[in-house]
């Protein structure tokens, strides 16, 4: 069916028309049309929530930041708002976790059996990676165990193997594909049904009776012990709660970053901030410090009359007069001839010999 020129025309003049909301109140509507609950970033035009708290803490922190200048203003802001996202990241973590605690005791099984069958799904495609992993768990070997019941029942109809009862349980056992070759080669041919079903029915028995007896050594006691973690609120963190986590760690880096940049503007502006102009008043001078009394000469020997008779320059007996001593100052060692002045002293040495 060809497209005419008036069916282009009108459908053009169409999407024209489909130009979305004009006015500012359905525009902001529609920039919200996948907002959730608005934790990943604060942008421009947080949820009427968030607002009211952000502004309520912008009020509540003022006195105690104290922001100046708008640098700091836009920095106290932008703290605060983080704050509120943080908070709010938080409190739906801890409602997340109420909310998986309770679910591990009204819908445990459910909820095991479930994941189990998404997972059990790939296991045509991948059956060496899928069946172990099936049997690690309670709810996967039971589910390991229907699926080997079934198969037990389409051999007892069948007669015996065929393509479709053998891909089954090759499946089951966890077998690669590489390797279905060299075993369908070897095997019983699969378009003719083995006419006595009785010894891969007793096969299929002792593969059952393995499950049962690995849930009973166990899986049965390994999953009632993540029930009771659960239950407790330990079990692990769903993908909302991981995602909320990290919502968490990046409105806290964002907290520190900002609290630590307006700090260093506030110690820089008051560093820079020029002092208050006035008459500067003159220190006091100290006070004078009291005078010394003479220190008393030390007591020396008595004058005797032959001491009065002795000019004053004149040491007295028994006391040995110092002979002042004039020290030459050190002399500079001589420099060393170089190697022709050397040279020419042992020529003249040789010729004084000679």
């Amino acid at each position: 069916m060809t497209t005419t020129i008036d069916q282009l025309l009108a459908n053009r003049l169409n999407a024209l028309r489909s130009t979305g909301p004009r006015t500012r109140a359905g525009k902001a509507r529609s920039a919200r049309n996948a907002l959730k609950h608005g934790l990943s970033r604060i942008g421009t035009h947080p949820p009427a929530e968030l607002a009211d708290r952000i502004a309520d803490r912008i009020e509540q922190w003022r006195d105690a930041y104290r922001p100046d200048d708008p640098a700091q203003i836009w920095l106290f802001e932008r703290l605060c708002a983080e704050s509120v996202r943080l908070d709010a990241c938080e409190h739906r973590i801890l409602a997340a976790r109420a909310e998986q605690a309770d679910r591990a005791l009204e819908s445990w099984d459910d909820d095991r059996a479930a994941e189990v069958a998404a997972l059990a799904a790939r296991l045509p495609g991948r059956p060496e990676a899928i069946q172990p992993k099936l049997l690690q768990t309670r709810h996967g070997v039971l589910w390991l165990l229907d699926r080997w019941s079934e198969l037990a029942d389409a051999l007892a109809a069948r007669r015996g193997w065929d393509s479709d009862t053998r891909a089954r349980a090759l499946d089951l056992l966890g077998v690669p594909a590489s390797a279905r070759v060299a075993f369908a080669r070897s095997g019983p041919d699969p378009d003719h049904p083995d006419s006595d079903p009785e010894p891969s029915l007793a096969l299929v028995g002792r593969v059952i009776q393995a499950l049962r007896d690995r849930l009973d050594t166990y899986l049965d006691a390994r999953d009632a012990r993540s029930r009771a973690d659960a239950a407790d609120g330990l079990g692990p963190d769903s993908a909302d709660i991981r995602l909320l986590e990290r919502y968490a760690a990046d409105a806290r880096r964002q907290v520190d970053r900002c609290r630590a940049e307006l700090r260093r503007l506030q110690a820089t502006a008051a560093t820079d901030s020029p002092r208050t102009a006035g008459p500067v008043a003159e220190a006091p001078s100290p006070p004078p410090r009291p005078s010394r009394p003479p220190r008393p000469a030390p007591p020396g020997p008595k004058n005797t009359p032959a001491d009065a008779d002795r000019p004053a320059s004149s040491p007295a007996p028994g006391v040995v007069a110092s002979i002042p001593v004039t020290v030459a100052p050190p002399q500079a060692p001589a420099p060393r001839p170089n190697r022709r002045a050397r040279r020419a002293q042992a020529a003249r040495a040789r010729g004084r010999r000679s």
